[in-house]
């Protein structure tokens, strides 16, 4: 459209629109296209990203991933933060370049290849540590590679292509398909321990739910392929962000009949503003019913279908849906275990502390420091902790989805006015009549 407008009119013209390298914008300028580049989104994920061209480290640049968590923040008139740079708006605690220590150089092992392990590593060898690398899998990435199966998330993918390529070149060791547990990080003899492995999807919290019968599905496991899609198939998402709208685009574009169900508002509630429309375009296109204010009681099985009874959160009234598949996105619960395993063996013993031998505080961002072996420290980074540096100690909080405490209904008369009919739908005959009469 750029172009087109050029070719109209004589004043310069700039594009300012998912332009997220140098040699995109160079190409697009040679092209005669436009007469500048405006890259806002790329300078939010590197600022430095001019220097890195002038230098000559245009593969040392990370490329924005589209991913707009920024914009969204944005929009909601908080601070603008970057999905893949902790530094982006947090300048005065955490740098973007990272000082050499002027301390002893340490031995590091990093346990887990997801985005705050790859972190945790690149920040350490940055400092001039000598850093091992331990993932179960045969690549880095963790939850980002999952996401990025999804439809229309596909970009995402590149913040681990930049940190393979940062950990490479800083000469990290990784080393793939190991699950290091106690003797395997022993063996290592390391200084300092970081826990970075992750959780495991939270969906036996409720036993009546059925995880631990396998009555039920996560989005891991369909996104990871390890499971196959069902026919018909309902997904309760109680934590209404991406995990839950990208399977549910996911499972409609491979041909399922999909209704996606919430206790919360309405699905997708928590993905940000520039987002939730090109979801909820794609699921109304692949004919995707969206359920909102339904809590999700229990599944069983009946025959050689599946049975989910949900309850109104206002009205108490409860339905059930027959289906192939039950799928439930109820976030992540960390695994905790090998932390706990090195906690009484450790130096600091599970106190939260810095130690001096560790970059400063505002070099490890967004972990948690814990515990670890005889003669190491362990800084263990759970999925579910946030901390937030200082230049004194670590402030670790737990992260838990709220209830939010707002209903949606079209009308007071008719609550479900102007809502698609779940192809699902089952009336749920109360167990015992007559309370539903009186």
């Amino acid at each position: 459209m750029a172009a087109g407008i050029r070719s109209v009119v004589n004043v310069p013209v700039m594009h300012a629109q998912n332009i997220k390298d140098p040699v995109q914008a160079a190409r697009a300028l040679e092209s005669g296209l436009i007469d500048f580049v405006g890259m806002t989104r790329a300078h939010i994920a590197d600022p430095h990203l001019i220097t890195k061209v002038k230098l000559g480290q245009t593969d040392q640049i990370r490329q924005c991933v589209g991913a707009n968590y920024c914009i969204d923040r944005q929009y909601q008139g908080i601070d603008v933060l970057c999905i893949q740079n902790a530094a982006t708006s947090r300048e005065g605690k955490v740098p973007h370049i990272i000082s050499k220590t002027d301390g002893p150089i340490r031995k590091v092992v990093v346990v887990g290849g997801g985005p705050g392990g790859m972190e945790a590593a690149r920040v350490c060898a940055e400092r001039g540590h000598n850093v091992t690398l331990f993932e179960k899998n045969a690549t880095l990435g963790g939850q980002i590679s999952l996401a990025a199966k999804a439809p229309q998330r596909e970009q995402i993918a590149g913040i681990t292509r930049w940190f393979e390529l940062e950990l490479r070149r800083l000469g990290v060791n990784l080393v793939f398909d190991v699950t290091a547990d106690e003797s395997v990080i022993m063996a290592e003899n390391p200084d300092v321990v970081v826990l970075a492995v992750g959780g495991k999807p939270f969906i036996n919290q409720q036993p009546e739910w059925g995880g631990d019968d396998g009555l039920i599905t996560s989005t891991w496991d369909i996104l990871s392929g390890a499971v196959e899609p069902g026919k018909n198939v309902v997904i309760y998402d109680t934590i209404c962000e991406f995990a839950g709208m990208s399977v549910a685009d996911y499972l409609a574009a491979k041909g399922s009949l999909v209704e996606i169900v919430t206790d919360d508002i309405k699905p997708g509630v928590a993905v940000g503003g520039t987002s939730f429309p090109t979801y909820y375009r794609s699921l109304y296109e692949r004919d995707v019913v969206m359920t909102p204010d339904l809590v999700l009681e229990s599944v069983y099985r009946e025959g050689d279908k599946l049975i989910a009874r949900f309850e109104n959160e206002y009205t108490g009234v409860r339905e059930e849906r027959v289906v192939d598949q039950v799928i439930v996105e109820n976030g992540v619960r960390p695994d905790e275990s090998l932390y706990y395993a090195l906690k009484e063996g450790s130096r600091n013993h599970g106190r939260w502390i810095l130690m001096p031998c560790l970059p400063s505080s505002h070099s490890l961002h967004s972990m948690k420091v814990a515990a670890t072996c005889s003669t190491a420290s362990v800084i263990a980074a759970p999925s579910a902790i946030f901390t937030q540096p200082s230049t004194t100690r670590c402030v670790c909080l737990k992260i838990c989805k709220p209830r939010r405490g707002s209903g949606y209904v079209d009308s007071p008369d008719r609550p479900n006015a102007g809502r698609r009919r779940s192809p699902f739908y089952r009336r749920c005959v109360p167990a015992y009549p007559y309370l539903a009469a009186g």
